[in-house]
């Protein structure tokens, strides 16, 4: 019992010693950093508009634990972040001169939430115009079919009136010439 309760100690005591290396690391890494520092500064009361838990929940494995490396280990980790925290720095300077330059509303994120319910009610409306405009599409598309149709019927029916009409006239004017060609030859 001792011996398990030394050895928790011992793993208690080393994981404190990995996490205040960490700490210690990223603590450097920021201070040289004034816009990196303030983003580290203000992040932890925006993190629940930063984090979106339902985008995250079930996807990510489990963190990694620093319990069993080494100090060598985790300065390896934290070298190969370099390039990583570096990207970072460029990324938060040129938000910086965007901040200034009056783009961004930095820090004022929280404000934004009250807006969320009328966001909310425009989404529900735009959803009830969506719904609306295409009950209107189907509507106008029925009308222009019936329309089509109406348009194709009365075209065949002035086809059919012409060619009537066109044969009527044929038959007029063959009458025409017979009742000419009697009267010439004296039967009428």
């Amino acid at each position: 019992m001792k011996q398990d309760a030394g050895k928790d100690r011992k793993g208690k005591a080393r994981e404190f010693e990995y996490a205040g290396t960490v700490q210690v690391k990223l603590d450097k890494a920021v201070e040289g950093n004034e816009g990196l520092r303030r983003f580290m500064d203000s992040y932890n009361q925006n993190a629940h508009l930063l984090t979106p838990s339902f985008a995250l929940s079930g996807i990510l494995p489990d963190p990694p634990s620093f319990d069993n490396m080494t100090p060598e280990e985790v300065n390896a980790l934290l070298g190969e972040m370099e390039p990583d925290i570096r990207a970072a720095d460029r990324d938060l300077i040129e938000i910086d001169t965007l901040e200034k330059k009056g783009v961004l509303g930095a820090g004022h994120l929280p404000d934004y939430e009250k807006f969320e319910p009328r966001l909310n009610a425009l989404v529900e409306a735009y959803d009830e115009n969506s719904k609306l405009a295409a009950s209107l599409e189907v509507r106008i598309a029925a009308l222009v079919e019936r329309h089509a149709t109406y348009v194709d019927n009365l075209s065949e029916l002035f086809v059919a009136w012409d060619d009537t009409l066109t044969e009527a006239e044929d038959r007029t004017a063959r009458m025409e010439r017979d009742k000419v060609e009697r009267l010439r030859m004296g039967l009428e």
